[in-house]
């Protein structure tokens, strides 16, 4: 059951909506330079080869200077399941996501519900998303 995770459908309206939310917070995190130089994800020309080739020559060039070289590694192929929403939204305000922007991504992401179909049986839960 943990293994199933749910699938939201949205309609034209609601997809083209996230991209105009999408755009305006990637403009505004560009424009204040919120993002590390080390986040790939979610920015333009940066890719997850570019990641492994930034990662694979920083190693090389360590080793060549014949420094000791150690990785951990997470996988983080889950980390927006377990995304605490009461942080996030602190997070948005402290980076100046504020008024009806931060409104709008409050009301988004608090009190929403989702139903899980099994082979078109429901399950009978509704899974509450978020908080308010």
């Amino acid at each position: 059951m943990a293994n199933y995770r749910p699938i939201s459908l949205l309609t034209s309206f609601s997809k083209i909506f996230e991209k105009v939310i999408f755009n305006r917070l990637h403009d505004h995190v560009n424009n204040y330079n919120i993002l590390a130089h080390e986040q790939y994800g979610f920015r333009n020309n940066l890719s997850t080869e570019a990641a492994a080739f930034n990662l694979l020559n920083n190693v090389l060039d360590a080793l060549n200077n014949k420094y000791l070289v150690g990785g951990i590694f997470c996988d983080l192929s889950k980390a927006f399941d377990c995304v605490n929403h009461s942080v996030l939204l602190s997070k948005l305000k402290f980076y100046g996501i504020t008024g009806r922007a931060y409104n709008l991504l409050n009301s988004y992401l608090c009190d929403r519900y989702q139903r899980v179909l099994i082979k078109n049986t429901d399950l009978g839960n509704c899974f509450r998303i978020g908080r308010k």
